[in-house]
């Protein structure tokens, strides 16, 4: 017969073990790094840091006014890639505006979507939502010269310049963006699901945060 004394050991290794699993269960995995190019050429010996940590790309004082996206490009010329990264800018925040915007209300309603609803911001949203991107501004550029190999897991043999711009926008400017796109979205659906739409989205321009 167990003692008191080794029923409580064996409790308490059940709770380390069940502590332990759980803990390794909400580790994520590594996740694998795939290099399928030669670096030709480079714009700046280190990889900025700002491309992982957009916010280190400014300065601190700005940092609690602004909200910050990377924008990237890939093309055969290396001003075209330029031109073309910093023109993305807004269609990025454009995107991620959208896709809170989905992601907020698909937690609101909880598996109870409407249809046309989730549609119309997975085909529209974020294509009229650049409309509203006002005061969005590049404050700094990254390039990297490419050659893609087939042996190495590309999909051709193709020499690329891929470019990186950081991207601002003032915190006011983000919201005014978001509310202007919620109000997009709910005069373009069904009335019928619209109440129901606009409560799950209350205040959504209070609660920004970049999709993962």
């Amino acid at each position: 017969m167990f003692s008191i004394k080794s029923l409580v050991m064996c409790l308490c290794l059940l709770l380390v073990a069940g502590c332990g699993s759980s803990s390794k269960d909400k580790e994520k995995p590594d996740r694998e790094r795939k290099i399928t190019y030669d670096l030709l050429d480079f714009s700046d010996a280190k990889i900025p840091g700002w491309i992982d940590e957009p916010e280190s790309g400014d300065k601190k004082a700005n940092q609690k006014k602004y909200e910050y996206f990377i924008a990237e490009s890939s093309q055969k010329n290396k001003r075209l890639c330029q031109r073309s990264s910093s023109a993305r800018a807004s269609a990025e925040i454009a995107r991620q505006i959208a896709q809170f915007i989905k992601n907020s209300y698909a937690e609101s309603v909880q598996g109870g979507e409407d249809e046309g609803v989730t549609e119309y911001m997975q085909e529209q949203l974020a294509q009229e939502s650049q409309s509203f991107v006002i005061g969005a501004r590049v404050v700094q550029k990254y390039w990297e010269k490419r050659k893609y190999r087939e042996e190495l897991g590309a999909e051709k043999n193709e020499i690329l310049y891929t470019c990186f711009s950081l991207v601002k926008i003032g915190k006011s400017n983000l919201e005014k963006a978001i509310r202007n796109s919620r109000a997009k979205l709910l005069t373009s659906i069904d009335p019928e699901v619209k109440k129901k739409t606009e409560d799950a989205l209350k205040y959504v321009e209070k609660k920004f945060e970049k999709p993962e």
